[in-house]
């Protein structure tokens, strides 16, 4: 089959915008332009500044037209979608920040200014020490000091080597609540290296946390787990393939702004990006994808998807009233373009939970401005298989997010084997289920 030029692709798709009138039906599908330049720049078929020039060309014409560019034409950017994503393929492993050097598990306990914090994870990086904790104040009507003041005000870090940690401006990320008891937040804290600390080349063995207001404490760093891990073929034969499974899940989808909100046609959209991807010779014509529907994985789509959030948020309450069971990994998965570490797993009951660090992780706002960089799923030594659900967490290019299976893992497993993929490749890990014993 002949490869047509991505470039020229792209252009065909917003050529008949330059026909638009104000008031008339526009030509094409609005978004599908978006879905297929987000589509070329996420599997590398076309750099993203081009992508953004071809769309941004379109975008003028519509507007020296009258024609408002919007819910009803598409946005014509691949902003913010792929923004960022080729760049940080492009960064050196070695200017990692953020990568996770080792781990350990609370609780460590301390007290700030009338703030209660719960440290329930210590994560070592590069770039500084990461906090992920539960706080409370019961004096909440008393004081006008934000958390964040508090915690910056109040929280000294320092490590076995004599290197001091301060909390960075904008460290303090939390949400939270209310209620007759007072505040409650839970978030993270990252505190960075203090100037002129005591560099060294030393491991460092243990953490100490200070403030004013009580005793310190201290957490030592394990090393990583000694997991045994190894490589994995992707879900599907091809990076046009993974991509174009993922983006098919979704079947009806709404976005809204201060102007109103539409309705997209999600199965013309993904039509469009999966003829662009055949024409482009990414998409192999004898693909699996293009003679039924690809089986449903991420997304969940039609019934199954309600009762799954809906387990997942009664589980994560139940857990949390109990104190899950818990185990520190900093297990690195043996990827070749990419970046990933299981930083821990918690499980209580049937809700299994990983923590996964990742480098490149781009997060797009809306469908179809998809992102795929990780997926996840597991196998455990029953035999269940389980999809990877993407729960809380953030950063980009290097990001953290949970993980929690779906379906619900059989008390009766002991151990599971996670399977982390991008659209090029995949690894694994076998971790042991905290809590449950051989």
């Amino acid at each position: 089959m002949a490869r047509e030029d991505p470039e020229a692709i792209l252009r065909a798709m917003t050529a008949p915008l330059g026909a638009a009138r104000p008031g008339e039906p526009l030509p094409g599908v609005p978004f599908s332009a978006d879905a297929v330049a987000n589509a070329f720049v996420m599997l590398g078929l076309l750099a993203e500044q081009h992508a953004e020039d071809i769309l941004a060309e379109a975008r003028r014409g519509l507007e020296a037209s009258g024609v408002r560019v919007g819910l009803s034409t598409g946005e014509l950017s691949v902003r913010p979608g792929a923004h960022g994503f080729q760049e940080a393929r492009a960064a050196s492993h070695d200017d990692l920040a953020a990568i996770p050097l080792a781990v350990a598990a609370g609780p460590a306990h301390l007290a700030l200014a009338g703030v209660d914090l719960n440290v329930r994870w210590v994560t070592l990086t590069p770039g500084g020490v990461r906090l992920d904790f539960h706080a409370t104040r019961q004096d909440a009507g008393r004081t006008t000091e934000t958390l964040s003041e508090a915690v910056r005000a109040g929280l000294s870090v320092t490590g076995s080597t004599g290197q001091r940690y301060q909390v960075a401006p904008g460290g303090v990320r939390a949400a939270g609540g209310a209620g007759p008891g007072g505040q409650w937040w839970d978030g993270q804290i990252l505190a960075v290296p203090a100037p002129g600390g005591a560099g060294s080349g030393e491991t460092v063995a243990w953490l100490e946390f200070a403030s004013e207001s009580g005793p310190a404490a201290r957490v030592s760093l394990p090393p990583a787990a000694g997991a045994a891990t190894g490589t994995a073929p992707p879900p599907w034969p091809t990076p046009a393939e993974c991509y174009l499974a993922v983006l098919a899940q979704v079947t009806a989808m709404s976005i809204g702004s201060s102007s109103g909100t539409a309705e997209l046609d999600a199965v013309q959209i993904t039509a469009a990006v999966a003829g662009a991807l055949l024409r482009a010779g990414a998409l192999p014509p004898d693909s699996a994808l293009l003679s039924g529907p690809p089986p449903g994985a991420s997304g969940q789509p039609g019934w199954r998807g309600p009762p799954m959030h809906q387990w997942g948020r009664q589980a994560f309450q139940r857990a949390r009233a109990a104190g899950p069971d818990r185990t520190a990994l900093a297990v690195r998965l043996p990827l070749r373009q990419a970046t990933a570490v299981i930083e821990h797993v918690t499980a209580h009951e049937d809700l299994v939970v990983i923590q996964l660090y990742g480098h490149p992780w781009v997060t797009g706002e809306y469908w179809p401005m998809i992102t795929p960089c990780f997926q996840v799923r597991a196998v455990d030594d029953t035999g269940g298989e389980h999809e990877g659900v993407r729960g809380s967490g953030g950063g980009s290019p290097e990001g953290s997010f949970e993980f929690w299976f779906w379906p619900p893992v059989s008390q009766s497993a002991r151990r599971i084997k996670v399977i982390a993929s991008t659209l090029w490749e995949a690894a694994w890990a076998e971790i042991d289920i905290p809590g449950r014993t051989s």
